[in-house]
């Protein structure tokens, strides 16, 4: 039991219940056996996609508005959550009998252990918060043509603002926590392991469940929230343009033709972003909540059973935001082309003067750009 007299979930009683918690115990035993592969995988690849993704981003044609900029400064978190993982993984993943595991480890892998857990936790969620922050800075740009939102120089104070408002929110999960010293029975040396505080456990263990509160709802639940909010006001506004651009044209033009297969397609991948957003995230932010309701049952029960899923989902939205940009940006299409074509050619990554025009020439064949290209 981590907390007395707590309210109870589960009725232990009921077939149906036990059922139901034997199947999650198989779904768990089911994926465990491939996670420890999995992850590793999905954090390698990640990693590596994610650095072309930077390289792309942080081109000069990329560069100009403080979206991509905000991009480059998330997909830096994401690499850093993944490597992390991927250390995590090997030490108490392969180097570890799960038959026979440890009854501690050395300090210094313990004191990993409990950086590793604060750091995934606090730099996904700046990139939730940016999340939010780039589907605002596009809704600005959209609604007000030269937005000073989406002047590069915007990006870095955005990004320092949600660094400090997150870390300052991960000090709980600092104090929920504490290392502790275990007796091995041989003498062979000291073992370590993190366990919950006498500080969470106390007063019927208020700030371990202030802790759930905190990470379920300002974590997860309000960052979907705030991009479904902020998605929906962009997708009415990409919408409200395009009902404006065919009264003034008469919708019959080629390059309203071309402007309007552009939204379309713009339109397609912010639905794509936030729908991968808030199917990955949102179940974690009301299991969290729940299991500041219920600690002893969730928390036995559910998250022994689905962590590893969980981070897989996390894992997931790490990589989605390049998958979906190199499918639907023309744009960033182009600039991953020239970047390829200049490494393949032995070329400098960071002269981009032919990249630059090429891009250039493909935006304005239309003799303008529309909003689209700020979007994207």
């Amino acid at each position: 039991m981590l907390c007395s007299q707590e309210l109870e979930l589960f009725d232990l009683e009921n077939n149906d219940t036990l059922a139901f918690l034997n199947a999650l115990i198989n779904v768990s035993n089911g994926y465990g056996t491939i996670h420890k592969y999995l992850a590793p995988i999905i954090c390698l690849v990640g990693s590596v996609v994610n650095c072309v993704h930077l390289a792309v981003l942080t081109r000069p044609v990329m560069r100009k508005c403080a979206v991509n900029r905000l991009l480059s400064l998330m997909v830096v978190c994401d690499i850093t959550t993944m490597v992390s993982y991927i250390i995590f993984m090997i030490r108490f993943g392969f180097m570890m009998d799960l038959n026979n595991p440890p009854k501690g480890y050395a300090l210094h892998w313990i004191v990993f252990l409990l950086i590793h857990v604060v750091l995934s936790i606090a730099m996904h969620t700046i990139t939730l918060y940016m999340s939010v922050a780039t589907a605002f800075v596009r809704y600005k740009a959209l609604k007000e043509v030269g937005s000073k939102w989406n002047q590069s120089d915007s990006a870095l104070p955005i990004f320092i603002v949600i660094t400090i408002f997150v870390t300052a929110l991960c000090i709980p999960t600092f104090l929920v926590h504490e290392i502790v010293h275990v007796d091995n029975g041989n003498g062979t040396g000291d073992l370590y392991m993190v366990e919950l505080s006498e500080l969470s456990r106390g007063n019927t263990c208020f700030v371990f469940k202030a802790n759930l509160w905190l990470t379920g709802i300002v974590f997860k639940v309000i960052p979907c929230l705030m991009l479904f909010i902020f998605t929906i006001a962009l997708l009415s506004e990409l919408d409200l343009n395009r009902r404006r651009r065919r009264r003034l044209t008469s919708g019959a033009s080629m390059a309203s033709k071309r402007i309007s297969k552009k939204t379309d397609r713009t339109t397609l991948m912010l639905i794509v972003l936030m729908t991968i957003f808030i199917v990955t995230e949102f179940p974690q932010g009301i299991l969290a909540i729940l299991n500041g309701l219920f600690p002893n049952d969730i928390h036995q029960f559910v998250y022994l059973s689905l962590g590893e899923i969980l981070d897989l989902l996390s894992l997931i939205n790490c990589n989605a935001s390049f998958v979906v940009y190199s499918i639907m940006s023309s744009v960033y299409r182009t600039t991953l082309r020239n970047l390829i074509d200049r490494t393949y050619n032995g070329l400098s990554l960071f002269s981009s003067r032919s990249m630059t025009k090429s891009v250039i020439a493909e935006m304005t064949q239309l003799k303008f750009v529309d909003e689209t290209d700020i979007l994207l």
